[in-house]
């Protein structure tokens, strides 16, 4: 969504620019405000995308140091010798 955003604000605050230098301030302000909401939409998407990807990758680390039971499917430590949650063997 934010990326719709910032490419249709870029597109027509870049737009209104040309026709704006002709016609004087009444189209170069709301182009320059479309331009700078969607440049702090892209800075926004990437922040968004980077804490994500952080979140995403700390979530598949834990995950890589667990087994999962083959009987209930619960995940369990990898020093675990039965299962937390059925007592299964592991």
């Amino acid at each position: 969504m934010y990326l719709m955003l910032a490419i249709a604000c870029l597109f027509f605050g870049l737009f209104l620019l040309f026709p704006g230098y002709f016609v004087g301030w009444g189209l170069i302000v709301p182009a320059v405000c479309l331009v700078i909401i969607g440049i702090a939409s892209l800075g926004a998407r990437y922040y968004i995308l980077r804490r994500y990807a952080r979140r995403v990758e700390e979530f598949r680390k834990k995950a890589a140091i667990r087994v999962r039971c083959k009987y209930c499917g619960a995940l369990n430590p990898d020093t675990a010798m039965r299962c937390d949650r059925c007592g299964a063997t592991l």
